[in-house]
C-alpha cells in the first residue's frame, strides 16, 4: 500500500491505497473498430507484462540475466515510454505523420491472390484503430537495433537502496531516461524495478553509483515528469521530496533533473 500524491492538487491523500487503483490505465488502451469499443491493444500489453514480470522476477533474485531477459525489460521500459500520459503530445503527432512502413510494418491480405480494395485499405490505414496501434509499434523500433541490445546487456546493472527510510518514489512516467529526441531509439534509461531496487543502463557504464544522493536525484526527477500520479510507501519521504522540489523549481533547476541524474552514475 502506497501514500498517493495527486499533483494536480498539490495533496498526499489520507489513506494508503494500492499500485493497480493508482495506476490502472482506464480505457486508455480501449479504441473504436467499426464504432465498437475493442480492447485488443490492452490485450497485448497485458501479455507483454506478463512476460517481462517472470523476467524481472528471475533478474531480481540472481541478478544476472541473459540477452533474451534484457530484450524482454527494454521491450517492457520501452513501451512503458509510450503509454503513459506524459508521451501523449508527442504520440499525438507521431500517429499523424510516421506511415506504418515508418514503423517497420505493413498490412497484407490475408488472401494475396484476390485483388485489394485500395480503398477500403486506406480507410483501414487512416483508421483511428490503426493510428491508435503505432503506440504498440513505436515500442518495438529499438528492438531491431542489435547493437544497442548488446551494448544494454553488457552495461546495465541493478542498484539497491536498502534503507526503509528512503523507498522509491513511483509516478505515471516509470522510465527516466536521457533526453532523446529520436523516437526509434531508447537510450540510457532507469526502471525501477521494487521498492529498493532499480535497474539502470548506461552506455559505458562502470556499474556504480558515484554518491547516495543519487537516490533522492531519481525520486525528484519520477515526481518532475509524472503527469499526475506519485506514490511512495513513505509519507515522510515523499513530503521531503515533495518540499525539495519546490525549492530547485524556485531556483529555476528542475530541467537539469536527467541530466544531473545521469551523471551520478559511473
Amino acid at each position: 500500500m502506497l501514500y498517493l500524491l495527486d499533483k494536480q492538487t498539490g495533496r498526499i491523500a489520507k489513506q494508503r491505497q494500492s499500485p493497480k487503483a493508482i495506476f490502472f490505465e482506464m480505457d486508455r488502451n480501449t479504441v473504436l473498430f467499426h464504432g465498437q469499443p475493442k480492447d485488443h491493444l490492452e490485450a497485448l500489453y497485458a501479455a507483454l507484462d506478463d512476460k517481462a514480470a517472470a523476467d524481472l522476477q528471475n533478474v531480481l533474485l540472481s541478478r544476472k540475466a541473459s540477452l533474451e531477459a534484457v530484450v524482454s525489460i527494454v521491450a517492457l521500459a520501452s513501451s512503458l515510454k509510450w503509454r503513459i500520459p506524459a508521451s501523449d503530445p508527442q504520440f499525438g503527432r507521431l500517429k499523424e505523420e510516421l506511415s506504418l512502413a515508418d514503423l517497420k510494418a505493413e498490412i497484407r491480405p490475408i488472401d494475396q491472390a484476390n485483388p485489394v480494395d485500395l480503398n477500403a485499405l486506406n480507410q483501414l490505414v487512416d483508421s483511428d484503430a490503426i493510428k491508435e496501434a503505432k503506440r504498440i509499434l513505436l515500442p518495438l523500433l529499438p528492438l531491431f537495433d542489435e547493437n544497442k541490445l548488446t551494448d544494454i546487456h553488457a552495461n546495465w546493472f541493478i542498484h539497491s537502496q536498502p534503507d526503509e527510510r528512503f523507498p522509491s518514489v513511483i509516478g505515471d512516467c516509470p522510465v527516466l531516461e536521457r533526453p532523446n529526441a529520436d523516437y526509434s531509439k531508447l537510450e540510457d534509461f532507469i526502471f525501477p524495478l521494487s521498492a529498493t531496487d532499480t535497474f539502470i543502463y548506461k552506455h559505458g557504464a562502470q556499474k556504480r553509483i558515484k554518491s547516495p544522493i543519487f537516490t533522492i536525484q531519481k525520486d525528484l526527477a519520477t515526481l518532475h515528469y509524472s503527469t499526475r500520479y506519485v506514490a511512495c510507501m513513505s509519507k515522510t519521504h515523499l513530503e521531503t521530496i515533495m518540499q525539495m522540489y519546490s525549492v530547485m523549481q524556485a531556483q529555476n533547476q528542475v530541467e537539469k533533473l536527467t541530466e544531473l541524474l545521469f551523471d551520478f552514475i559511473a
